[in-house]
């Protein structure tokens, strides 16, 4: 499944995706193009698929349309000329996913990742939900998007999802102002100067920031750095990935793919461009065009352990050099642990005292800290390619209950020895020493 949001820092006029007024809707199964052919009766076509669906609990209005555009994404938006495909549907009596086809001339598509898709609901006059504009590529063959979820459109604002780390946050935008949600918690935060990207502080506050950069975007909040914030299921760079058996290593970065096979004596650096991606899977690839060499990388958004050490990364990749197929993990384990607080509930399979609390949380400046139960403690962490390890923990120095200080004794040793993680099949993280004990925590 697909989550797609409006692109951050850009206002976005909606009118772009309304056209005139008047304009009467096409139905379903016949798509408006725009794109002129004069002459060519037996053009080459090329379609774009997909389907439409939201997370709504209420009933859209009288009137309702979606409306899917494929745009020339350097064009002013005012030019008509830069719409290459339109169609619009009538929402009325029609359940979700509603699928929705484009056609058009790929003799059009001269640039790559030049040209945008674009939908959005329209209840009325009013645009309710909204999709992130979605980069196509020049190709010959039909491009089937899947199922695409458009998120609630605020009037004043548009707003993005984005991963930090565990962590989910929303950024909106009214005016001048950026709107950050994160868990149940606001931020209105103001723009300020910066030499690159865009740059937001809270009043009064700026250990809470928001700086934008293009695709990705680094914030902190009240101090506490997170790590890089990107699009669901977007790749951070420089994007790593490797395999066991045979030995491959490949690197992602500045729009290049790095690949070295020692077994083969194989080493060679080329330009790729994304074939799929989506909330769940992105795919790269390098064309005959670019490189001698095929090359084709699928990185899935499931937890991978590597085979050798058992060390646990966010991506199960899947490489295909020159038809032959290789399997392996990709991603920075430290994107599984940050972002969010860790909730321990079980202590070595003795539970945790009821109304205690215990918690764990890793830091994107490689500290890890939290409460033991009666004091805060805090200590250095260092993970390697083959385990997670936690340096001499200091704390608060209060008393409390005995029970309370057995338990918050028992939390600290056995956080010392820590040397492994894993998932269990709920989810849960669980910090694991090498006598076999476990600490068993769930995301709050």
């Amino acid at each position: 499944m697909r989550y797609l949001l409006p692109a951050m820092l850009v206002s976005v006029s909606l009118s772009m995706l309304t056209g005139c007024g008047d304009e009467p809707a096409a139905p379903v199964e016949a798509p408006v193009e725009e794109v002129s052919a004069d002459g060519d009766e037996q053009k080459q076509v090329m379609r774009i698929t997909g389907d439409l669906t939201y997370q709504a609990r209420t009933a859209l209005q009288p009137e309702s349309q979606a409306v899917i555009e494929l745009r020339y994404a350097a064009s002013g938006e005012t030019e008509p000329t830069s719409v290459l495909a339109r169609q619009r549907i009538d929402l009325i009596g029609r359940n979700v996913p509603v699928h929705f086809i484009l056609e058009v001339d790929p003799k059009e598509l001269q640039r790559a990742d030049a040209y945008q898709l674009r939908a959005v609901i329209m209840e009325g006059e009013r645009a309710t939900w909204l999709a992130e504009p979605v980069a196509i590529g020049p190709k010959a063959e039909e491009i089937n998007l899947g199922e695409l979820v458009l998120l609630p459109h605020r009037e004043a604002a548009f707003s993005s999802i984005m991963s930090c780390g565990q962590a989910q946050i929303s950024v909106g935008y009214e005016g001048d102002d950026l709107i950050l949600e994160v868990a149940d918690d606001e931020y209105v935060l103001l723009p300020v100067e910066t030499h690159a990207g865009a740059r937001f502080e809270a009043e009064g506050d700026p250990s809470t920031r928001f700086w934008s950069r293009g695709d990705s975007a680094l914030l902190t909040l009240k101090g506490k750095a997170y790590p890089e914030c990107v699009p669901p299921g977007a790749l951070p760079k420089p994007f790593l990935a490797f395999g066991n058996e045979p030995s491959w290593h490949v690197r992602l970065e500045n729009g290049e793919l790095t690949l070295q096979r020692p077994d083969q004596d194989l080493e060679f650096t080329a330009p790729y461009q994304i074939s799929d991606d989506n909330s769940e899977d992105v795919s790269v690839e390098i064309t005959e065009e670019a490189s001698e060499h095929r090359v084709r990388l699928t990185a899935s958004r499931n937890i991978c352990y590597d085979s050798m050490t058992g060390m646990a990364y966010p991506r199960e990749i899947t490489l295909v050099v020159d038809g032959e197929e290789l399997e392996g993990c990709g991603g920075s384990p430290a994107r599984l642990l940050q972002g969010v607080d860790w909730i321990v509930e079980d202590i070595n399979g003795g539970g945790i005292i009821d109304g205690s609390r215990v918690e764990v949380v890793f830091s994107s400046n490689d500290r890890v800290a939290g409460q033991a139960s009666c004091n805060n403690y805090s200590a250095e962490y260092e993970l390697t390619g083959e385990s997670l390890n936690v340096g001499n923990v200091i704390t608060t120095k209060k008393a409390c209950a005995p029970a309370l200080m057995e338990q918050e004794q028992r939390f600290l040793d056995m956080l010392q020895r820590v040397q492994q993680f894993k998932f269990n099949e709920q989810g849960a993280l669980m910090l694991l020493t090498p006598e076999g004990e476990s600490l068993t925590a769930r995301m709050q």
